[in-house]
């Protein structure tokens, strides 16, 4: 009698703790609390989890900052000691792990010395074991891989070149058109390079030798290129900057010049593919000259429908005239945010540091509260998942590039200062790494050509040095596909072969 007494009763404390009255009160992860663990002497109740913040793509920043923040599914941090850590071999005298300790109870911070990372091709895991005083929560363990990138050749581009106008394809290849060889000669060459093979297909060229056209992708998967010059440095004519567009179709590799022409010539000038296929040109400079009167501040509108381009009128004109400026065609809201710029190529350059938007839809221009500290030319600009609009990069005065870090955030209508760069990026390629993650590739760095990787992190709001290229570039391209980031291109190289950062 006694004992189903005792039995009831345990029955009934084990009830007072299941989360649903459904679930099988015998099933360790269906109870909750300490008092049916300790009635049944099990040891186990609900399963601890430990995440990191990085997934698979993103790269570690414990490799500059020496840590690693890990979040619990529950209080338990303060079980946790160093001794339930193990860096896997071989890589214990490159990772060494220092302490472990809790941030708060369900947050654990690992310290580690790195003393080198140049040979961590294989993946470094990180293993966690259940500490032996911890009853309250089952946990079988976890492991935390790290793969990280590492630089090699992989395939080449026809031919040796840089300042080439570059897009990426819908299907993901990378299309290059004309640019600028080590002789100094401009070039007509059209290819697709692709990343899964690391083989360049040339395709028709264009009809004379350009560098600095401007380019969009349509939805179809067609590519338009427009204006561009016919030498590599300042015109002294008119005729040396382009008023052509092309016709690109990957799919059945043509090149096609169209029968109509832009209303300006323009270099410098951007293009943006709009919905509902056609063509929005801003900006850029259309004859000879390096002061403002050589620079438009207009836009046109290129119909392919039509076979036509015309000039928008006054009402959609910058205050001033831009050339390398950097655009966001941001669809859902029918509008284009234009960012950086300059008014001329001389050194008494007025640079830009406002946001410009203009209306796809009736084509007006307005300016965006919020003006960036830095006015720069160049520039690069992402969309972080947070909706902040960070800038990199870019020039700030003739021939000298910029090392700030700027985000803007519309609804705040604010802009705020995010650091440095480690050196100057003029010349630099920057591209998305991961979600929060940006890369930047060589650059000159004042006086030299750089071969530094370094990657700035908006989760943490750091930039740090990560790794060096195999061989130092400027005026070149980069960009992530499936095979990591790929880099190419360089006026002053002769090796045609492209390098990719990748994990495989």
């Amino acid at each position: 009698m006694r004992l189903g007494f005792n039995l009831i009763s345990i029955i009934f404390v084990l009830h007072c703790n299941v989360k649903a009255p459904n679930q099988n009160v015998f099933d360790p992860t269906n109870i909750v609390g300490s008092s049916a663990v300790a009635l049944l002497g099990l040891g186990l109740g609900d399963e601890l989890t430990i995440t990191s913040r990085y997934k698979q793509n993103d790269y570690p920043i414990f490799v500059k900052t020496e840590y690693l923040d890990l979040d619990l599914s529950a209080p338990a941090a303060n079980y946790f000691s160093k001794a339930n850590f193990k860096i896997s071999d071989p890589y214990q005298n490159d990772l060494i792990l220092r302490d472990v300790f809790p941030l708060s109870d369900s947050r654990l911070r690992v310290l580690f010395s790195v003393s080198s990372r140049s040979e961590w091709r294989e993946p470094v895991l990180l293993s966690i074991t259940k500490p032996e005083t911890m009853n309250e929560f089952s946990f079988p363990g976890k492991q935390f891989e790290f793969r990280f990138p590492y630089p090699r050749f992989y395939g080449s581009i026809s031919e040796a070149k840089g300042k080439i106008t570059t897009s990426i394809l819908n299907d993901g290849r990378i299309i290059l058109v004309g640019g600028i060889n080590p002789s100094g000669a401009t070039l007509s060459t059209v290819e697709i390079w692709d990343p899964e093979t690391g083989v360049s297909k040339l395709l028709p060229s264009l009809n004379e030798g350009m560098t600095g056209l401007s380019i969009c992708v349509q939805k179809t998967g067609k590519v338009f290129v427009s204006g561009g010059k016919t030498v590599a440095g300042n015109v002294s004519a008119n005729t040396q900057i382009s008023d052509k567009i092309y016709s690109i179709d990957p799919s059945s590799e043509t090149v096609t010049e169209l029968s109509f022409r832009m209303v300006r010539r323009r270099f410098g000038h951007s293009m943006v593919c709009l919905g509902d296929g056609s063509i929005l040109v801003s900006g850029g400079q259309f004859q000879v000259g390096v002061d403002p009167s050589a620079i438009t501040k207009d836009h046109e509108l290129i119909s392919l429908a039509g076979n036509s381009s015309v000039l928008l009128d006054g009402s959609s004109d910058f205050p001033i005239g831009i050339i390398f400026h950097a655009t966001e065609y941001d669809e859902a809201n029918s509008r284009i945010l234009y960012f950086g710029g300059r008014d001329r190529i001389d050194p008494y350059a007025f640079f830009s540091n406002t946001i410009y938007t203009i209306n796809t839809n009736n084509f007006s221009l307005t300016s965006l509260l919020g003006n960036f500290a830095t006015a720069r030319s160049n520039v690069t600009n992402l969309k972080m998942p947070n909706m902040d609009r960070v800038l990199f990069g870019g020039m700030n005065r003739e021939g000298t590039g910029s090392k700030a870090i700027e985000s803007w955030n519309e609804s705040l209508s604010s802009t705020t200062s995010l650091g440095f760069t480690s050196r100057f990026k003029n010349g630099s390629a920057i591209v998305r790494f991961s979600d929060e993650q940006v890369f930047f590739t060589g650059g000159v760095d004042t006086y030299y050509k750089s071969g530094i990787l370094e990657i700035y992190d908006h989760f943490e709001r750091k930039n740090y040095i990560v790794d060096t290229m195999m061989s130092p570039r400027s005026e070149h391209s980069a960009f992530l596909t499936t095979k990591g980031i790929v880099i190419f291109g360089d006026s002053a190289l002769t090796d045609t072969r492209v390098e990719v950062y990748g994990k495989d």
